[in-house]
C-alpha cells in the first residue's frame, strides 16, 4: 500500500482560489509534484493539468489529467 501524505503536506501555505487560475499557471501539489494549468473548467473543483516535475512518479511527467481542487497547494508561477 502507497503511503499517504500526512496531513502536514495537504495544508496549502495560503488559501488558493482555483477560479482565478489561467492556463499556464504552475502549481505545486500533494507529494511535491509540480503541473501547469491545461485548462479551468471553472467549477471551482477541478482543474486539467500537465505534470512537469513528479518526485514520487517520474512516468507521470508530461501527463495530463484532471486534478481535484484541494490537491493544489501552491500558486508557482502565473501565466503571462
Amino acid at each position: 500500500m502507497a503511503e499517504q501524505p500526512s496531513y502536514q503536506h495537504r495544508v496549502p501555505k495560503t488559501v488558493i482560489n482555483v477560479l482565478t487560475l489561467e492556463p499556464g499557471t504552475r502549481v505545486r501539489l500533494v507529494g511535491d509534484a509540480l503541473a501547469d494549468v491545461v485548462a479551468n473548467p471553472q467549477d471551482g473543483v477541478w482543474l486539467l493539468l500537465r505534470y512537469v516535475a513528479a518526485p514520487g512518479n517520474p512516468d507521470q511527467v508530461g501527463v495530463e489529467e484532471m486534478v481535484f481542487a484541494e490537491d493544489v497547494l501552491e500558486v508557482i508561477e502565473t501565466s503571462g
